[in-house]
């Protein structure tokens, strides 16, 4: 009786499985396709995975055993991080050609800019930014030498040599940015010498001036209204808009109107020369202060 009723739960368990069917050739070839797509597939993506790493282990390796190839892959994405932060021109105000030296300023509202006297020295990467952005504007085949004086420092002072100008730059708590004396400077002594440092603009009408100008971030774009000037460098020669991209910009003017002590220590010989030259002896780290009267300005005269 017991052996019956296992028999009997044996034939109600097995009554209650599903029926074994037998799958048609088509439901089979489908899935069969389908587990063929999905490993060629992912032996696609594992090829493709192969050999972009394969790609990125040779340019490495080679960058590693080629210093200018990497040299200039760093290059390259430097250029690039730093072209995020240049302005289009298609983001330039309306009529930007038009606009005059006051209007930059005003457009910048620069004069908040000029009266902050904890501004911070640039740094080297501020002065590399404004470097790019000439090369970029202004002219593409200025090539920055590989001077061992960073722009930090001013330039090479003396051909061939790694020695800075007599001066450095300093940023004075409350009086603002400018240079001092890194050694006792006697009379008649070189203590800038523009025809090494300074960059002209082309054009008499200054539109790459204000391109340039009008592409850079705002506390630049401001800091240049203040360095640049505007000069002829020779007798029979248009006037242009001049500057220099180190430190040397940074020479603060004297005169009678920026109060007393304030006196111009060092001026070039005539308005046509870059050179500054000491009108008597300076101490170390007293302020070197030019005039910058001596180059006429009448902003008209480049197109501002």
């Amino acid at each position: 009786m017991a052996a019956r009723k296992r028999n009997a739960s044996a034939r109600s368990s097995d009554s209650n499985k599903p029926a074994n069917t037998k799958p048609s050739k088509t439901s089979r070839a489908a899935a069969n396709q389908n587990a063929q797509n999905n490993h060629n597939d992912a032996k696609s993506t594992a090829a493709t995975a192969s050999r972009i790493m394969n790609i990125v282990v040779s340019l490495f390796m080679i960058a590693m055993l080629n210093p200018l190839l990497f040299n200039a892959l760093h290059y390259l994405q430097s250029y690039n991080n730093f072209q995020h932060k240049l302005t289009h021109k298609r983001d330039f105000p309306y009529e930007w050609e038009t606009y005059t030296y006051n209007d930059i300023r005003e457009y910048f509202n620069c004069r908040q800019r000029s009266k902050d006297m904890d501004k911070p020295l640039p740094t080297l990467d501020d002065w590399n930014l404004l470097r790019k952005a000439y090369t970029l504007i202004v002219d593409s085949a200025k090539k920055w030498k590989k001077d061992p004086v960073p722009p930090t420092e001013g330039y090479s002072f003396e051909q061939g040599k790694a020695v800075p100008p007599p001066y450095y730059a300093m940023q004075s708590e409350g009086k603002g940015r400018g240079l001092f004396a890194s050694r006792d400077i006697k009379k008649g002594e070189l203590v800038h010498n523009g025809e090494i440092s300074d960059i002209v603009f082309p054009g008499y009408d200054a539109i790459k001036w204000k391109e340039f100008v009008f592409s850079l971030p705002r506390d630049f774009a401001c800091d240049c209204t203040d360095w640049h000037w505007m000069q002829m460098k020779h007798k029979d020669d248009d006037y242009h808009m001049v500057a220099a991209l180190d430190i040397s910009v940074l020479m603060n003017s004297g005169g009678e109107e920026f109060g007393p002590g304030r006196t111009p220590n060092v001026l070039p010989k005539d308005k046509y020369s870059g050179k500054q030259f000491a009108l008597r002896d300076i101490v170390k780290d007293e302020e070197i202060l030019t005039d910058y009267d001596a180059y006429w300005t009448d902003w008209s005269e480049v197109g501002l």
